[in-house]
């Protein structure tokens, strides 16, 4: 089985399990428990009326997940609004008691900071990760888990460097937004990176989407 941790286009096939994304407003309780996906609002889309989106977030069948939500300093709103947003987000994971999926673009230091200040019971989980080995050490002292995808595709990329220093047991694997991007080639290229058997990570990862997300597979 292989675990897509988080993906915009889910694949028809029977071989895997993905977390889909889906927008704030999303009615889960009519979604069914066979959907499995995360609810939050991704900051390129922060809207005057996010609160009110926020507050539509509920405990349903199949919500496994906060997020996507973060920080990105290239695009969206302004920083400011951005953190308020994510702390909202941050308060909800708390109180649903949901591992958080986070977008992170050249913020990484400011979420592990805010990790760092406030000290949150659940599991965050860096998504489309892609930072160098120095702020992998510094995210790994604060309890992150790290999902990876394209960028591993790239051998010249930081994501590439870093693997080798992420304890698997703090590992995910991802598609994202790429609607022609097939997880058994995210699973190839890390497990060749890794040096394990396709299978072997397949199943380390399974591990571990039953440690944080609480789902048997």
């Amino acid at each position: 089985m292989f675990i897509n941790l988080h993906t915009h286009t889910p694949e028809a096939d029977e071989e895997s399990m993905a977390i889909i994304q889906k927008e704030a407003s999303f009615p889960s309780d009519k979604a069914g428990a066979k959907l499995l996906h995360s609810k939050g609002i991704h900051p390129w889309h922060i809207t005057p009326d996010w609160k009110n989106k926020i507050q539509m977030v509920a405990p349903a069948p199949g919500l496994l997940a906060i997020g996507e939500c973060g920080l990105d300093r290239h695009k969206g709103a302004d920083l400011d609004t951005q953190k308020e947003v994510f702390e909202a987000h941050i308060a909800l994971s708390e109180q649903l008691k949901l591992p958080l999926i986070i977008h992170c673009v050249k913020a990484y230091s400011d979420i592990i900071k805010m990790r760092k200040d406030l000290r949150p019971e659940q599991d965050w989980i860096f998504h489309a990760y892609n930072a160098g080995r120095q702020t992998t050490e510094q995210a790994l002292k604060h309890g992150f888990y790290f999902s990876m995808g394209k960028a591993i595709l790239n051998h010249s990329s930081k994501a590439v460097q870093s693997l080798n220093h992420i304890p698997t047991h703090r590992l995910f694997l991802e598609t994202d937004d790429e609607p022609t991007l097939k997880i058994t080639a995210i699973y190839e290229k890390a497990a060749y990176i890794l040096n394990l058997e396709s299978v072997k990570l397949q199943h380390i990862i399974q591990d571990n989407f039953k440690q944080v997300f609480n789902v048997n597979v």
